[in-house]
């Protein structure tokens, strides 16, 4: 199989992935080679998770003590 022909089986199975709803269009994914041995190997493709950060509302105060601490 030549290159070509792999890359386009492998577009065609995200297109399916795609269609099938699993990913959208537009949607990062990473993409790394994994496996221990020369002729082991395998791409693993998986999305790229957004970080959502939080602030911790300030006027929340802590109800319990936790053990061992004194109030």
């Amino acid at each position: 199989m030549t290159t070509g022909e792999m890359l386009g089986q492998l577009s065609i199975a995200l297109q399916n992935l795609v269609e099938s709803g699993a990913w959208h269009n537009g949607q990062e994914l990473e993409v790394k080679i994994a496996g221990t041995l020369k002729n082991d190997k395998f791409i693993v493709i998986k999305p790229i998770k957004q970080v959502v950060s939080s602030t911790p509302n300030p006027e929340l105060k802590q109800q319990h003590t936790y053990q061992g601490e004194t109030k």
